[in-house]
């Protein structure tokens, strides 16, 4: 017949790899598993648990963690550089644009024939156009 507080072997395991990864004191196991210390001094001698002999892979795993963060953020600094460069080539165009049928405009000895062109611009620009005085 089963002992009557039989813990099953996968909480076990589950504390003792918490112990061994340094997570939790062998008294803190004993207070969560409701048995006495020296209960759980002897399961994990019986299991040859280390205290802290995993906490190397819990470093590893966070350099890990913090590298793909790293370079996740890389990407997006990548990311929105590229966005940047291609929203001030387009301005250059469109401003260029601009400028040339000014030029345009003024050796045709008109500069009004250009207002429609200049509207149209400030209103893709999201700008108000000015009021008269």
């Amino acid at each position: 017949m089963p002992a009557k507080n039989k813990i099953a072997d996968a909480v076990w395991d589950e504390q003792t790899d918490l112990y061994e990864i340094g997570l939790k004191h062998a008294c803190e196991i004993a207070e969560e598993l409701g048995v006495s210390p020296q209960t759980v001094s002897r399961e994990l001698k019986r299991r040859g648990a280390i205290k802290g002999s995993r906490v190397n892979q819990s470093v590893e795993d966070l350099v890990a963690l913090l590298d793909r963060k790293k370079k996740r953020a890389a990407l997006v600094e990548l990311s929105e550089s590229r966005s940047r460069r291609k929203i001030a080539e387009a301005n250059t165009r469109v401003v260029g644009g601009m400028l040339a049928a000014l030029i345009r405009a003024d050796e045709q000895g008109d500069l009004s024939s250009v207002a429609p062109l200049v509207v149209s611009i400030g209103k893709a620009f999201g700008g108000k156009r000015l009021k008269r005085r």
